[in-house]
């Protein structure tokens, strides 16, 4: 995940990106637990997935109404539309992110063998 300044999450709001924004403190053990699971999710979803240290921008904390770490909040068009701080287990956070954010796409490899023409 790519740490982002309070500048860069008033962006996502104003241009109406979709992203996903992880709010911790570095010394919290669970926002770091949280963090390993939100890492492995990043790679399923085709979106941006950010991460921001609340300590260095208490004013965007604030007006993100951040109640406690970790938090994960998903922007869809400019606008809030979850706000996750239980991170139980990959599958519940797969299962409250999907819907909210498009999937990555799988390309198929083409399988070469077979495909040359005996004549």
């Amino acid at each position: 995940m790519k740490e982002v300044s309070a500048q860069e999450i008033q962006a996502i709001t104003n241009n109406g990106r979709t992203a996903a924004v992880f709010f911790y403190t570095p010394l919290c053990g669970t926002c770091q637990m949280a963090s390993q699971m939100t890492g492995y999710v990043e790679t399923i979803f085709d979106a941006d997935f950010l991460q921001a240290d609340i300590n260095t921008m208490p004013v965007t904390a604030q007006e993100e109404e951040i109640r406690s770490v970790p938090c994960l909040k998903v922007f869809n068009e400019g606008r809030i539309v979850r706000t996750i701080y239980a991170f139980e287990s990959i599958p519940s956070l797969l299962k409250r992110l999907h819907g909210l954010l498009p999937l990555m796409e799988i390309k198929e490899e083409q399988d070469n063998e077979g495909s040359e023409n005996s004549t």
